[in-house]
C-alpha cells in the first residue's frame, strides 16, 4: 500500500495550463495601480467633493483668491496622487531585494491554481478570486481587497484566457 501526500498527487497531475512572469519594476508598479484603483477613485471623489463645496462657499463669501486655489487643487490632485504613489512602489520594490528577482509561475488545474514563486507558493480555489480584471494586456486575479495576482497576456495562450473568464468572472 503506497499512501501520497496531497501535494505528491497534485504534483502527479498534469496542470492544463501554464502562465509565468518576472516581476520587475514595471510589473509591480502595473499590478498594485490595478489592486489600489478603486481605493484611489474612491479618495480622489471624497477630496474633490470637499474641496468644490468650499470653493463654492469661498466663491459666494467672494473670496476669489481661495476660488482660484481650489481649482487648481482639484485639477492637479489626481496626477498628484498617482505620482506620489508611484514614487512611493518604487521606494517599496527597491526595499524588497527578494521581490526583483521574483519570477512567478501560474499552474491552473479545473478546481484550482498554484502560484509558485521562489519566495514560496500558494494554492487557490477559482472561487476565492472575489474580483477579476481584464484589460488588452493583463489580466488580474484578487483573492482579497489589497491582494492581486498578474498575468500577462502575451504569456497566456487563448485557451487560458478563455478558462479564466469562464472560472473567474461571476
Amino acid at each position: 500500500l503506497i499512501i501520497f501526500d496531497r501535494k505528491d498527487v497534485r504534483q502527479m497531475a498534469q496542470a492544463l495550463y501554464i502562465s509565468e512572469i518576472h516581476m520587475d519594476l514595471n510589473e509591480y508598479t502595473r499590478m498594485a495601480m490595478k489592486v489600489t484603483e478603486k481605493s484611489r477613485r474612491r479618495i480622489i471623489m471624497i477630496a474633490e467633493a470637499i474641496w468644490i463645496a468650499t470653493g463654492a462657499v469661498a466663491f459666494a463669501l467672494k473670496q476669489y483668491d481661495f476660488t482660484v486655489m481650489f481649482a487648481l487643487v482639484i485639477a492637479f490632485y489626481p496626477a498628484a496622487l498617482v505620482y506620489l504613489y508611484k514614487r512611493r512602489l518604487k521606494k517599496i520594490y527597491a526595499g524588497m531585494p527578494a521581490i526583483k528577482d521574483d519570477y512567478v509561475r501560474y499552474e491552473f488545474y479545473p478546481d484550482h491554481f498554484l502560484v509558485l514563486t521562489n519566495r514560496g507558493d500558494g494554492e487557490y480555489r477559482y472561487d476565492q478570486i472575489t474580483r477579476y480584471v481584464e484589460t488588452d494586456e493583463e489580466i488580474i486575479m484578487m483573492p482579497a481587497p489589497d491582494q492581486g495576482m498578474l498575468l500577462l497576456k502575451k504569456n497566456c495562450s487563448p485557451d487560458l484566457i478563455k478558462f479564466l473568464r469562464e472560472k473567474c468572472q461571476r
